[in-house]
């Protein structure tokens, strides 16, 4: 179980350092509740900017009905878990 945390830890990090060199702001601006609408460069556009970073960085798709779902930074740590088996 310990480890388990660990993992999702280090992918919510990894997640998180992405997102703020795509959208040009610091780490620490973006926390598990930061969605959509919150960064000024997370609009639509960025969004799919997003999706497509997460692709090339983690290796995984993130389905069109997924991706429509995301509210926050949770939510995509919850799917790129379950669309590695982690979850």
């Amino acid at each position: 179980m310990e480890g388990e945390c660990q993992i999702v830890e280090n992918l919510k990090d990894e997640l998180k350092v992405v997102m703020a060199d795509l959208f040009k702001c610091d780490v620490s601006e973006i926390q598990d509740t930061t969605g959509p609408g919150d960064l000024p460069a997370w609009d639509s556009l960025g969004h799919v900017a997003l999706m497509a970073r997460i692709q090339e960085r983690f290796g995984q798709h993130v389905p069109v009905e997924d991706a429509i779902e995301v509210e926050s930074v949770a939510d995509l740590v919850a799917i790129l878990q379950r669309l590695r088996g982690t979850s």
